[in-house]
């Protein structure tokens, strides 16, 4: 995979702008109440609200040149969420759990988002689409893309009831993924890439898309396991499935991401989506053992926050919230 080798600037612009933005509106705004309290400002994330409201501060003021592309893994705790911006257009991959709507909402506010061209339900677990049906009421969205499952399958949970109750009365198409689907957002191309058949167990029939940037690519997996995975191994090979960034299945747990499929993409980076202090204890130490064998940089939401992915299509700018 050399030929998709890129030179990875860790932008000093953009960490600038965090800093100031940090250092400008989170210490007016929230450090002197906390100094007036005599509450030390890292116990915010403990309060309420806290973590939702340093996220939103902290890459709030993030400026992507015009051009470029961004990938946001939004700190969601133990759920996934993300957001692509591309060339004035806006695709929203997972919500979070039910109670992380508004999180999302906000962090898309803040980003400027006005409206979703696509949202991207990877499968029907609360930590994936609980949030969704919030983002739907709040933002206007055009397409709804979910794997199709069959009747025996289709879950009877509120949370699934509340995300196609509010999909039609929000308007949006609901569209089932099928493997080639390719979808055009300026100069950046979605490709479902998965799921290929169906499956027993609800995390292999995640949806699993593609993103492409120029030269940059990344991979969203939603909660695929191992089962899946060899499936995309014997359909795709590395032109297909490689990509520079891998978000990590299943929250890199030990079931997903395996030996075989992580030296098929053969990423640079890899992003796990994790709440503090699971009780999943994900990432699984044999994922992380993997990655760092492998010589991947490897950030989580959990220790990192936001993660911020930017690209010109050749180049990729990597900014966190907090860690790195």
């Amino acid at each position: 995979m050399a030929q998709r080798k890129t030179v990875h600037r860790t932008s000093k612009k953009q960490k600038e702008k965090i800093k100031k933005a940090l250092l400008g509106v989170l210490v007016s705004l929230v450090a002197l109440v906390l100094v007036v309290l005599g509450v030390d400002p890292e116990w915010l994330g403990a309060i309420p609200g806290g973590n939702d409201l340093l996220t939103s501060l902290g890459l709030s003021d993030i400026s992507i040149p015009e051009g470029e592309a961004s990938v946001h893994f939004i700190d969601v705790g133990q759920g996934d969420a993300s957001l692509i911006l591309v060339d004035g257009h806006a695709v929203l991959i997972d919500g979070g759990e039910n109670d992380k709507g508004d999180t999302v909402v906000n962090y898309l506010k803040n980003q400027g988002v006005e409206r979703l061209d696509l949202i991207v339900a990877t499968h029907p677990h609360s930590d994936h689409i609980g949030g969704l049906d919030v983002v739907m009421a709040a933002i206007p969205t055009d397409t709804l893309l979910m794997p199709r499952l069959p009747q025996t399958q289709l879950p009877t949970t509120k949370t699934y009831k509340d995300l196609l109750t509010q999909a039609a009365e929000s308007q949006v198409k609901v569209v089932y993924s099928e493997p080639g689907q390719q979808l055009t957002y300026g100069d950046g191309r979605l490709t479902v890439l998965g799921p290929l058949e169906g499956y027993d167990d609800l995390n292999d029939t995640s949806a699993v898309v593609l993103f492409r940037y120029g030269s940059q690519r990344f991979l969203f997996t939603g909660d695929m396991e191992t089962k899946a995975e060899k499936d995309l191994l014997e359909e795709y090979g590395a032109g297909e499935l490689g990509a520079q960034v891998l978000k990590l299945g299943h929250h890199g747990s030990s079931t997903s991401t395996s030996a075989a499929f992580l030296d098929r993409v053969d990423p640079e980076i890899a992003v796990a989506c994790v709440g503090t202090g699971n009780s999943y204890g994900h990432p699984h130490q044999e994922t992380v053992d993997l990655l760092a064998n492998r010589g991947v940089r490897f950030l989580r939401t959990d220790l990192n926050g936001t993660v911020v992915l930017s690209t010109d299509g050749s180049n990729l700018d990597v900014v966190c919230q907090k860690g790195e």
